[in-house]
């Protein structure tokens, strides 16, 4: 008997991704800035919630440019149709140089070998690329020291085919409102920047802030903004739930596969690290470490059947955990569960998730495995 050439249905475990949401949070992030250019970050899969078609929701929301940090991401969005300016806001390797100007990406550079490789590729493919040098004033991930970019400069900023177009730095704890270290960090990039203008090296877009800075210091906009996690409806820390209002823009959504009871003192899961202490109703919700929810949430958090919360028991497996429904009346296999959304009256919040884990947002939104179906609404 043949096979069918595509599936008739879906899985049972769906993430629902609302580009209505996301495109009001970026217009209510572009509300906090005046004369700054706004970066849409979707990076990593645009946080899991699929970096295409978030992509383009960006742009119809009015992003001026967007930022990822791979070339292959820069490449799947250049396919797509998108021709704004699209920045690969990381290190990348030499021998991607070639794909990186072929797309017309802008390229972050703090390396003698990838700007040479990019100035070849430029003129190569006689194109004008343009390049924005990153300077580490704290995070110490990559990017020239201060006290070497003038040498670094003299010895690239004249190649053939670049583009200085801009400048920029990474703050390491502004999301934690270490504002001390932050402001201290900001003072070392312009100083810098002031110090390359005086020896004739110019860079017309200036930028350092990402979510945080773009909601709460408006000082150091600069010439553009980059707001990353905020775009799909978390600001970074608790203490800016007060200074925005932001719509999550992720439901993640399954079925009950099985529903049976267990007698009292019966170990539940791998291990038994859950043990009954009466007869309980127990179902297997179909989503495990495999699809990036993770282990972390073993007998810690809760689940939405029927309105009501069910507490995780037992170890998160690879594709399947374990729920306690004893509480839900009249449930049974095939009712929705709701791991992060709404359901009836209650909610669960991304956020709710991370602190289950003892993480952050982006964890549990950028973690969500592809194998996982996204339905854009």
């Amino acid at each position: 008997m043949p096979h069918p050439a595509t599936l008739t249905s879906n899985g049972p475990t769906i993430a629902e991704v609302d580009l209505n949401a996301f495109q009001e949070n970026v217009r209510t992030l572009k509300g906090f800035i005046e004369n700054s250019r706004f970066m849409a970050v979707i990076k990593t899969n645009a946080y899991g919630h699929g970096v295409v078609p978030v992509g383009r929701a960006a742009v119809r929301a009015g992003a001026d440019c967007l930022g990822v940090t791979m070339v292959e991401e820069g490449a799947q969005l250049r396919a797509s149709g998108i021709d704004v300016p699209i920045h690969i806001l990381s290190s990348i390797m030499s021998w991607q140089a070639a794909d990186a100007v072929a797309y017309d990406l802008t390229s972050s550079v703090s390396s003698l070998d990838l700007t040479n490789a990019l100035s070849r590729e430029a003129v190569r493919q006689e194109k004008n690329h343009p390049v924005h040098l990153k300077i580490d004033t704290g995070l110490h991930r990559f990017g020239i020291q201060p006290e070497e970019a003038i040498e670094f400069c003299r010895d690239v900023y004249d190649l053939p085919g670049l583009d200085w177009e801009g400048i920029y730095t990474h703050f390491s704890s502004a999301d934690e409102g270490k504002w001390v270290r932050t402001e201290e960090q900001f003072a070392l990039f312009m100083e810098t920047i002031a110090k390359l203008n005086a020896h004739g090296y110019d860079f017309p877009i200036r930028h350092a802030g990402a979510s945080t800075i773009t909601i709460e210091r408006k000082d150091m906009h600069l010439d553009m903004v980059r707001p990353g996690v905020a775009l799909f409806g978390y600001p970074p820390e608790h203490r800016q739930e007060n200074m925005i209002s932001l719509k999550p823009v992720m439901s993640l959504k399954s079925r009950l596969l099985h529903v049976h009871e267990l007698p009292p003192n019966t170990p539940v899961g791998y291990g038994g690290s859950y043990v009954t202490s009466d007869n309980e109703k127990i179902a297997v919700v179909p989503i495990g470490h495999g699809d990036g929810y993770h282990r972390a949430l073993s007998n810690n958090g809760e689940m939405l059947v029927g309105g009501r919360r069910a507490p995780i028991i037992g170890e998160v497996s690879l594709d399947q955990t374990l729920i306690d429904v004893t509480a839900v009346p009249d449930v049974r296999a095939g009712d929705e569960v709701v791991l992060m959304g709404n359901q009836e009256a209650d909610s669960i919040s991304a956020r709710d998730v991370s602190d289950w884990m003892g993480s952050i947002v982006d964890e549990v939104l950028a973690g969500l495995k592809e194998r996982v179906e996204r339905i854009y609404k």
